[in-house]
This record gives structure tokens, C-alpha cells and sequence, in this order.
């Protein structure tokens, strides 16, 4: 299913919890009132809308951009727990790209220093990516004696794993290694996609700069 045609209605639900905060569904941001979040989901929206400057591209060009960014995320989705924990994938990507692929779920964007960021979330999270990438096993990958390594979208271990004595065992060593890691800005349980332009300049002021894609998620072995 190609994410051209998402609607705006993921970015326009929201819920109340128990203390009557009102949180978006999309970032998690929460308000005190109503009218805070309506503000705040007015603005996402018009997130969402391209620039005139910003010419759609083929759909055979999204599909081969979606299978570069499914073969790199595999590529970090090692055999083995201690190499489990957070991971990097980041390539260069022009604007159009990015927008063509991830319109509809961006949260929030600098307009002065040119970042997009989408995040992602839980069952939830990982059904609209399997949209997005058209690729439903984007985050799974297999090994030998029904080994696999996956991406964390959950906070708490899949329903399934919890009764699984090889599981629990994997995921109390890797928790225990990954906390001597360096603690990061992003958190397990959720897959964060920014667009952002990077520049360098040389000793006579010769400028150039590019756009990339930096997609960070936490992976475990099961």
C-alpha cells in the first residue's frame, strides 16, 4: 500500500486520559486543554503539505527508494543478542524523496534549519511503516534454529516471547549490556525518521551540502 495516499486522519486523532490531558496520537505531546492540542494538530498538518517547489516523484522511484531503506534497516538486524540494541541507518536522500515517502506522518519540522521528523510507536507504529515501506516483514529478519532479530516497537516483550524461557533469558543479557552503552537521545520502542540537510565548508569558503535520511530504532534477538 503506498503511503501517497495516506489521509490526514492519523494526524487528527487524539485521546484523553484519565486526568484529562489530551494527547496527540501522532508525538505523544500532551495539553492541558483542547483548544492546545487543535493548535497543535493544525500546525502538524500543514506539515504534511508540500511546497509548490516540491514536484511528486514516479511511483517506480518511490518503490525502489522504499527497497534501498527495507535492504539497509536488514542490514542492521544482526544474528546474535550482544549485538543487539540501538541502530543507525542514514543515506543521502533529497527532500522530494523523504516527502514522497513519509507525507502524512510528520510531526514536527524547523522550517530554519530544514529537519523533518517522523516517529513511530508500538503494533500501531509498526503496521503503518509496513504501509509506508510496502514491505510487512520490513523489521523481522530470520536466522537458523527459529532465530530472529526484530525491531522494538513495544515497550514490554511481544504476548508471545513472555512465556519463552530462550527469550527471557536473551533479553535479561541484553538489557544488562545495553545499560554500560552510552544512553541515547532515542528510546527503545519506538523508530524515529528525520530528514535533515547537512553542509560543509572548505578553507576558501567553497561551500556544498546534501540531504540525508537518518532512521534510529533499537533491535533484540529472540
Amino acid at each position: 500500500m503506498s503511503s501517497t495516499n495516506t489521509s490526514f486522519a492519523s494526524l487528527t486523532t487524539s485521546f484523553t486520559t484519565s486526568t484529562s490531558e489530551f494527547i496527540c496520537s501522532t508525538c505523544q505531546k500532551r495539553f492541558k486543554k483542547q483548544s492546545g492540542l487543535s493548535r497543535h494538530l493544525n500546525i502538524v498538518k500543514k506539515y504534511n503539505i508540500p511546497r509548490n517547489d516540491l514536484d511528486n516523484l514516479s511511483e517506480t522511484n518511490n518503490e525502489k527508494f522504499r527497497s534501498i531503506l527495507v535492504y539497509l534497516i536488514y542490514r542492521k538486524l544482526p544474528h546474535g543478542f550482544k549485538k543487539g540494541g540501538r541502530q543507525l541507518v542514514s543515506l543521502a536522500c533529497t527532500e522530494h524523496q523523504f516527502f514522497n515517502i513519509f507525507k502524512g506522518h510528520i510531526y514536527h519540522h524547523h522550517s530554519n534549519r530544514n529537519v523533518y521528523k517522523c516517529v513511530f510507536q508500538g503494533s500501531s507504529g509498526y503496521q503503518i511503516l509496513s504501509e509506508i515501506l510496502n514491505n510487512p516483514l520490513w523489521g523481522q529478519k530470520f536466522y537458523d534454529n527459529e532465530q530472529q532479530t526484530y525491531v522494538v516497537l513495544f515497550s514490554d516483550p511481544l504476548q508471545h516471547l513472555k512465556n519463552n524461557l530462550l527469550a527471557i533469558a536473551t533479553r535479561c543479557i541484553t538489557e544488562g549490556v545495553n545499560t554500560k552503552r552510552r544512553k541515547s537521545n532515542y528510546n527503545p520502542g519506538e523508530v524515529v525518521v528525520e530528514w535533515k540537510i547537512k553542509g560543509e565548508r572548505d578553507a576558501k569558503e567553497n561551500y556544498c551540502e546534501a540531504g540525508f535520511i537518518y532512521i534510529r530504532f533499537w533491535v533484540k534477538q529472540i
